[in-house]
C-alpha cells in the first residue's frame, strides 16, 4: 500500500517537499520562498521510490490518487507518468472527473511531440485534466518539455525553479513538474 507521509521526512531526491513549497510555501519563517497557493493545504501522499519497479510505482499511485478522490481532494497535483496508458489509470481518473477534482498532470520532460507520443497521465484524453508543459525565463518552450497541440493544455515556469528541498535547505530544480506546480497552486487560488 502507498505510504502518507510529510516529504520532509521521506523525501529520497527532493522532488516532493520542492513542489510543495511552490504550492503552498510558507513566507512566515522569514527565508525560502512563498507558494503560489500558500493558504492551500497539501494532502502528502508518496508513491514513489528509487528501489521499485515501474508497475509497483503505477499501482501505488493509482492508490494515492484513489485515495485522494475519496479523502475530498479538489486538486490532483500529478508530477510523473510514462508512456503508456493503464485502465486502473484510467479508471481512477474517471472517477476524479466524475467528483470535479481538477487533476494537473506534468506534460514530460521527453522532448516529444505528445499528440504522437502520448504521454499519461497528461494525455488521456478527459476533460478535466490539464496537461502542463515548461516554459523558461524567456517564456520559450524549455528544451526538455514535452509539446503538443492535442495532448498539451498549457505552460508553465519550469526550468531553475527556486524551492524547498528537505534538510531545511532551497535549491533549483527544473522540469514539468515544476511548471506543474505553478498551475495547481493557480488552480488552488481560483477556489479560495
Amino acid at each position: 500500500d502507498f505510504v502518507l507521509n510529510t516529504p520532509l521526512l521521506d523525501d529520497q531526491n527532493g522532488h516532493g517537499t520542492h513542489i510543495s513549497g511552490i504550492i503552498a510555501g510558507q513566507k512566515s519563517n522569514c527565508k525560502g520562498i512563498q507558494g503560489v497557493a500558500p493558504k492551500a493545504k497539501i494532502m502528502i501522499l508518496k508513491y514513489y521510490s528509487s528501489h521499485q519497479s515501474p508497475q509497483v510505482t503505477l499501482a501505488k499511485s493509482v492508490m494515492a490518487m484513489r485515495y485522494a478522490v475519496r479523502m475530498g481532494a479538489s486538486i490532483i497535483n500529478y508530477s510523473g507518468g510514462g508512456g503508456a496508458p493503464d485502465s486502473k489509470e484510467e479508471k481512477i481518473l474517471k472517477e476524479a472527473q466524475e467528483k470535479g477534482v481538477l487533476v494537473v498532470a506534468a506534460a514530460g520532460n521527453e522532448q516529444s511531440l505528445a499528440d504522437k507520443q502520448p504521454y499519461f497521465p497528461a494525455s488521456y484524453n478527459l476533460s478535466h485534466i490539464l496537461s502542463v508543459a515548461a516554459v523558461d525565463r524567456s517564456n520559450n518552450l524549455a528544451k526538455f518539455s514535452n509539446y503538443g497541440l492535442l495532448n498539451v493544455d498549457i505552460a508553465g515556469p519550469g526550468v531553475k525553479i527556486w524551492s524547498s528541498l528537505p534538510g531545511n535547505k532551497y535549491g533549483y530544480l527544473s522540469g514539468t513538474s515544476q511548471a506543474t506546480a505553478f498551475l495547481s497552486g493557480v488552480a488552488a487560488l481560483l477556489l479560495e
